[in-house]
């Protein structure tokens, strides 16, 4: 189902109420504080939910933002990627594990592959940078991803003045970073009066022509519509918080007013350069203030959840309450969530344990041992008996893998 042919690059340009500027100075980032004359879009829980509603908004956020780097690398700086890049690529995992780099109290991870045009790669908890070499003229110096998690609990400005050092580091710059992806989401509980998981095809009205349904064990778990400049997204976030162990998502829904029992959704709007630069947004010192009117423009204008009615026209089908209430939710905020993230990705309590005593748990079983302590000391026994047949105590195993894990997880050993 699609709406009358118009230009949506119009639209959307109208809805924000772009003005032209005069000059080519940059213009200056809206700081994300309190604010309550319904403005700005922001990475925090939006305005109160009144009684009588469909959804309870729990949060609204910038949760993917992607930059480029128009510029040239530095000789210097290209020799030591490249030596880095062919360490990381080393066959003994000892001397693999040096291969990071420390820019500004990150120690980013040297991948051992490029990505695509670009032939260096750097990860640490905030950043994924994807750098050219000098000789890609027509490739931008430096591709940025920004974690959700930084997005989350920093200030934009202070990421972006960051971010701005470190790529100033690597190479020479010409002109500003530019957009090239944003992602705007919407967080939300669902009150009995809607139910998401009967919604059907014909009741999304929207100018794309794929939409495509999820399931996850034979129940439904979202959508994805449209594959072009703007993509929509509406799945549940409790599953995908279950596999991506984003846990920092908890205490914020938490914070909004969720029960903790019910499935929490989200409704998400992927928009590339090529839209963004049609309404006017091409630098990200632009997100705040522009983002309001483009989560309006993609709710109303190019996607909608409508109740099918007897009516032959498919156009004049009422838009339902729920998503009149998702598209409104996002241009009345409050205050941001903020707390430092750490730069290290590290892996969680579950993870180390939980995961990390199956092997414990696994020889109890197998040595059919109740006591956790005399199962414990016997499996250390037997693990240095086995180590040492393969001519390595089990201490210089440990040491050799604490080692490679360091530049995973961005790390360093005590000596």
């Amino acid at each position: 189902m699609s709406n009358s042919n118009t230009n949506p690059e119009i639209e959307a340009r109208e809805s924000v109420g772009l003005q032209e500027r005069a000059g080519s100075a940059r213009p200056q980032a809206t700081s994300r504080t309190c604010n309550h004359s319904g403005a700005a879009l922001s990475n925090t829980a939006p305005a109160k939910y009144i009684n009588n509603q469909n959804i309870k908004p729990l949060r609204c956020a910038v949760d993917s933002l992607y930059l480029s780097y128009r510029g040239n690398i530095t000789p210097q700086i290209e020799e030591l990627l490249t030596f880095l890049k062919n360490m990381a690529q080393h066959t003994d995992p000892e001397i693999a594990s040096e291969a990071y780099l420390h820019f500004f109290e990150h120690k980013f991870q040297v991948m051992p592959k490029g990505a695509g045009k670009f032939s260096f790669v750097l990860k640490d908890n905030w950043f994924n940078i994807q750098v050219s070499s000098g000789k890609s003229s027509s490739v931008p110096l430096a591709y940025v991803q920004i974690s959700s998690e930084l997005l989350t609990f920093m200030e934009l400005d202070e990421i972006l003045m960051h971010l701005d050092q470190i790529i100033d580091r690597i190479g020479t710059v010409k002109g500003h970073a530019a957009v090239s992806r944003l992602d705007l989401c919407m967080d939300f509980e669902c009150y009995s009066k809607f139910n998401v998981e009967a919604i059907e095809i014909n009741q999304w009205k929207t100018r794309a022509k794929q939409i495509d349904r999820f399931h996850q064990n034979k129940r439904p778990s979202g959508w994805r519509i449209g594959k072009g400049l703007i993509m929509g997204r509406l799945y549940n976030k409790s599953l995908e918080v279950q596999k991506s162990k984003k846990d920092y998502l908890l205490p914020l829904w938490e914070a909004s007013g969720w029960s903790g029992v019910t499935d929490v959704w989200r409704v998400e709007f992927q928009i590339r350069r090529e839209f963004l630069a049609n309404v006017g947004l091409k630098h990200p010192d632009q997100i705040i203030k522009l983002s309001p009117a483009i989560w309006k423009y993609a709710s109303t204008n190019w996607l909608q959840l409508v109740t099918p009615t007897e009516d032959s026209n498919e156009s004049r089908w009422p838009v339902t309450e729920a998503w009149q209430e998702i598209a409104q939710a996002c241009t009345n905020v409050e205050c941001q969530a903020v707390k430092p993230v750490v730069k290290k990705r590290l892996p969680n309590d579950q993870y180390l344990f939980v995961n990390g005593l199956a092997a414990i748990s696994s020889f109890m079983a197998r040595e059919g041992i109740s006591d956790f302590g005399e199962a414990l000391g016997e499996f250390l026994h037997e693990a240095e008996h086995y180590h040492l047949s393969r001519d390595q105590t089990m201490e210089e195993y440990l040491k050799l893998k604490a080692k490679e894990k360091t530049l995973r997880y961005n790390t360093e050993l005590e000596e």
